[in-house]
């Protein structure tokens, strides 16, 4: 089998699943098709290879979403789904997979191009996607209200209170991981803030969710600065890892990331 029967065979499926996915009025409309770079025939704009056998840029219609085959911007994706979808996308559009398909210096440079950008894309929006508050940020800009790297001020006091006697736990937690303080007890104090920090990220994920699914988007906004404080203080007992684990101490939190998913799928 050559290489363009090869690459048709495993990405066409995929090209099927965003038609069944995009709606019936994206796919009747002629303003959604474009002109092949290569033979000139109009295609769709969900068509990722033209008959001609040619790859095709992402359709700038696309948002991030469109990329990996999800219906609509939402907080409740699959995880496991959208690593899938990365991985199949990159494999298609790998560009060293086009060296050979042509003996053309034009048109394997133009394939080259067009595989080398849209890996980028898939990378760049893969990154947004699978990190919820960078999602919550990409959708909040979808609808026209994109958030401010500043966080927005918060005037609940209790919530503040709260903020800042974790965050004080957190400080004592990094001291005694220095000193000889028994594992025991440095397992269990990490396991029980850790517990706490990740709860109240859970649950102002949860807000922030509904929040977006019912278009309020002030209370939105609202919610991502809470949201972010949580966030810090996740990212602080994370950075402690190297310190417990130089004292012998496995975290709850080994083997995950800093910008660990909560169950929104």
């Amino acid at each position: 089998m050559n290489f363009l029967k090869h690459i048709r065979k495993l990405f066409f499926p995929l090209a099927v699943d965003y038609r069944c996915l995009m709606s019936s009025a994206v796919s009747a409309s002629k303003q959604f098709e474009r002109d092949c770079w290569s033979c000139l025939k109009r295609i769709s704009c969900q068509t990722f290879f033209c008959e001609c056998g040619k790859v095709q840029s992402f359709s700038p219609t696309w948002n991030y979403f469109d990329y990996f085959g999800f219906s609509k911007p939402s907080m409740r994706i699959d995880p496991s789904e959208l690593s899938r979808m990365k991985r199949k996308l990159q494999m298609a559009f790998h560009p060293d997979k086009f060296a050979r398909s042509t003996k053309s210096t034009e048109f394997f440079q133009e394939e080259q191009e067009i595989a080398t950008t849209v890996s980028a894309q898939i990378n760049d929006a893969f990154t947004v996607l699978s990190n919820p508050i960078t999602r919550a940020e990409y959708i909040l800009t979808l609808n026209g209200n994109p958030c401010s790297s500043d966080d927005l001020a918060v005037t609940d006091t209790a919530f503040l209170s709260d903020v800042l006697e974790v965050n004080e736990h957190v400080d004592d937690l990094a001291e005694m991981v220095k000193t000889e303080e028994c594992k025991q007890t440095l397992e269990r104090v990490l396991a029980a803030l850790y517990a706490i920090v990740m709860t109240r990220w859970g649950r102002e994920m949860d807000q922030l969710t509904r929040f977006i699914e019912v278009a309020n988007w002030e209370a939105a906004h609202q919610a991502i600065s809470r949201l972010r404080y949580y966030e810090r203080l996740k990212k602080r007992l994370l950075e402690l890892g190297p310190d417990f684990a130089m004292r012998g101490i496995r975290t709850p939190f080994d083997g995950r990331g800093a910008d660990c998913d909560s169950s929104l799928g």
